[in-house]
């Protein structure tokens, strides 16, 4: 666990364990349309969208850690 991440609210921490398993569960879906040799339009329509939402994902990640270092440099303890 990151330094970041030690002192998460439990519902942070939650959030954050939910939006990273969904984040690996699109990857893991965007890398068995990239191993297929050919790919029809709408394949190719599928992967944009798990693209854009597994950047959904990577943001909401990084929006959670940057709240939680905003606050943590504001002097406070707990999320909230």
């Amino acid at each position: 666990m990151a330094e970041d991440e030690q002192h998460l609210s439990f519902e942070e921490n939650e959030e954050l364990k939910r939006i990273r398993q969904r984040h690996a569960d699109l990857k893991r879906q965007l890398g068995e349309y990239e191993s297929r040799p050919f790919l029809t339009p709408q394949d190719d329509l599928e992967m944009k969208k798990i693209k854009k939402k597994k950047l959904a994902c990577k943001d909401a990640i990084e929006r959670i850690l940057t709240r939680h270092r905003q606050l943590r440099r504001d002097g406070y303890e707990e999320i909230g």
